[in-house]
């Protein structure tokens, strides 16, 4: 089987090849100091004078190895919209390639600060010009986010409830598949308070990893092992259990937060949405409808 540096030089051979794909830099975990496992992608900027031929024909793709399944989509890059190729190759290898033209490259060279995914750490891969070489050095300072406003902790506070608001009354109802709709979104609220919580602990500049990766190595013991209890099956009495889990975990961290912002949680949101839960958990208990 292939391994992932193996398909690494594959690619750096065919962009040798190709004239139009000027650099190759590699940019993400596999890019960070002790940030990678064998299972981080691969993320694979190419910088080519006219992409379009690259965008129109996907035949490139398959002429590094062979492919399992890819999905064309685009990224926005400071209000330039560059297409992208995210490729799971042969023996399970992700490579995800964003398609830029190489005046984006010009930029990263005479940048003053690099952009967030590059400041975290890159690898130049190829460099036909000389021109990545000018690049700045990272500095790993990336991905801080910092104090979050007021205004912003109160819209996640009042988001959070209002889906919880959802997921207690579709539980109600036994309609399992909108549950599992809303309480997901409640899920993503969540983890941004757990980020929150977690910086206003440490200190603003603390850095959390999106999406929640690597959350035990970032997350406070006490966290941590509330989580096992806030995921539920297909199943609406372990979603009940589930749902008042989270909401006790969200409204501590987010007590605690608030606390460490200076500002005033919103109590009051709480009590009527954890009320009227509790009183659909109730009624569902006496209409015997909480079980398979």
């Amino acid at each position: 089987m292939i391994m992932g540096n193996d398909l690494l030089s594959r690619i750096v051979n065919w962009a040798e090849r190709e004239e139009p794909v000027r650099a190759l830099l590699l940019e993400g975990s596999r890019a960070e100091n002790g940030k990678a496992d064998e299972f981080s992608d691969y993320d694979v900027n190419m910088f080519i004078t006219d992409p379009e031929p690259y965008v129109r024909d996907d035949r490139w793709i398959s002429a590094i190895d062979d492919v399992w399944v890819y999905i064309p989509e685009k990224v926005d890059y400071q209000g330039q919209v560059f297409a992208t190729r995210l490729v799971i190759y042969q023996g399970g290898i992700k490579i995800d390639f964003i398609l830029y033209s190489t005046d984006v490259l010009q930029r990263l060279a005479h940048a003053d600060q690099l952009p967030e995914q590059y400041d975290s750490g890159y690898r130049i891969l190829l460099d036909k010009d000389g021109v990545a070489a000018d690049m700045p050095a990272s500095t790993f300072k990336a991905f801080r986010r910092g104090k979050p406003t007021d205004t912003a902790f109160l819209e996640c506070v009042r988001e959070f409830w209002f889906e919880a608001y959802h997921v207690a009354k579709y539980l109600r109802r036994r309609d399992l598949w909108p549950v599992k709709c809303r309480d997901w979104a409640t899920k993503r609220l969540l983890l941004q308070m757990i980020e929150w919580h977690e910086r206003g602990r440490r200190g603003w500049d603390y850095r959390t990893h999106p999406e929640g990766k690597r959350m035990e190595s970032w997350v406070e013991t006490e966290t941590w092992e509330r989580l096992s209890g806030i995921f539920a099956g297909f199943d609406a009495e372990d979603s009940w259990q589930a749902m008042f889990t989270t909401f006790e975990l969200f409204g501590r961290l987010a007590r605690e937060t608030a606390q460490s912002l200076g500002c005033t949680y919103p109590s009051e949101i709480e009590r009527h949405i954890v009320t009227f839960a509790r009183k659909l958990r109730e009624e569902a208990i006496r209409a015997g409808t909480d079980t398979q």
